[in-house]
């Protein structure tokens, strides 16, 4: 008999629906687990209140409740688990892709959003996240001695969905995992990159990053691997690519949807291997480097279009940080407007009291297209 401990991870599926359940313990049966000492539990109840009790009778690694439940709603569930324990992930399903029932679910701290009916596929990618999310929040015991809490330097917001974020920010951070940052553009993707960089066992060593949208398809495998003098006309010396300069940091690959096909097979062996060869070398160098991507892109519809690898998707998605954009956190927008009037009133030596009532009013009411970025613009021009 072996004496290997099985890791026993518990999903509770809130689910009325019989040929939902049905879908979901197949799903559970065929797809995970994915390692052998690990072993995965369904258990399942029809209703929010019966799921409460369950919380109170055994431990739970990761919710999924539909949002229409007899009864108690999965909102409302979602709600009361967050007051629980909000180290539990909670996935809310929907037939309906509502963009105000996805809003005000990850309001209340949804970990994701799936919406019926499934792709397999997707719904199996998603479920591992929140799986790997909960091993990193059970890692990060309250039991253990407090790392020294370092300040969001430029990432300001007191709004559910951006506490979240930061939540997520130092539970990663502890552990060398590669995330990927989702996000529209001009949303801080990459101070997100940076915090978590700030707050790696890395952050003395480089954050290097690469914008997959500035390099020509003929410069960028030098730009990323580097090249040895001689591999082609103008390589008059060894150079070392932007990847190897990231070792023993952290590399943020931003916009990593626009990587052109032919260098994601290259840097997929990167991932895989920690080994970087530089254009014209036959050698391979060990690389020792996190790496953090960001895409204002689905890189899940990429994938079905060919347009984007799969077997680089799931490399990247294993720890996804989604950002929530500016109008879907209106609370957070005057104390952005503060933030940015207290850096330039010093940056330009002028005295600033405060924001007039009125001008918050207006700039709640303001059509924001969801970024931080433009709202920065207009305190720049005011």
């Amino acid at each position: 008999m072996s004496g290997t401990k099985h890791k026993v991870f518990t999903i509770l599926l809130v689910e009325d629906d019989a040929g939902d359940v049905d879908m979901f313990l197949r799903t559970v049966e065929h797809e995970l687990p994915r390692h052998e000492d690990e072993q995965v539990t369904l258990v399942i109840n029809a209703t929010a209140e019966g799921a409460l009790e369950r919380l109170q009778q055994q431990p739970i690694d990761l919710i999924i409740a539909d949002v229409r439940l007899p009864g108690m709603s999965g909102i409302e569930l979602l709600r009361r688990v967050q007051d629980l324990n909000r180290r539990i992930p909670v996935i809310i399903v929907s037939w309906v892709h509502a963009i105000e029932t996805v809003i005000d679910a990850m309001r209340h701290g949804a970990f994701d959003y799936i919406v019926k009916p499934y792709d397999t596929m997707d719904l199996s990618a998603r479920i591992h996240r929140a799986m790997r999310m909960s091993e990193i929040l059970l890692q990060a015991s309250p039991d253990e001695p407090a790392a020294p809490r370092i300040p969001f330097k430029n990432l300001v917001g007191v709004s559910s969905p951006i506490r979240n974020v930061m939540a997520m920010i130092e539970a990663i951070a502890r552990v060398p995992s590669t995330t990927l940052i989702i996000g529209e553009t001009g949303t801080g993707k990459e101070l997100i990159a940076k915090a978590i960089h700030e707050r790696s066992l890395d952050s003395d060593g480089p954050f290097q990053v690469v914008d997959c949208t500035t390099f020509s398809e003929g410069t960028v495998e030098s730009e990323l691997f580097g090249h040895v003098r001689g591999a082609f006309t103008g390589a008059v010396a060894d150079r070392t690519g932007l990847i190897e300069s990231g070792s023993h940091g952290t590399v943020f690959l931003d916009e990593i949807g626009d990587l052109p096909a032919n260098l994601q097979a290259k840097l997929l062996r990167v991932l895989e291997a920690g080994e970087v060869r530089a254009v014209g070398s036959t050698q391979q160098r060990k690389v020792n480097v996190r790496f953090i991507a960001a895409t204002n892109q689905d890189l899940a519809e990429k994938v079905k279009r060919n347009e984007f690898r799969k077997d680089l998707f799931f490399r990247l998605n294993v720890m996804v940080i989604r950002v929530p954009p500016l109008r879907e956190r209106t609370e957070d927008i005057p104390v952005l407007a503060r933030h940015f009037i207290a850096r330039y009133a010093k940056e330009f030596t002028k005295r600033v009291e405060d924001l007039h009532p009125s001008a918050v009013t207006e700039l709640v009411a303001y059509p924001w297209p969801g970024n931080a970025r433009e709202l920065r613009n207009v305190m720049e021009r005011a």
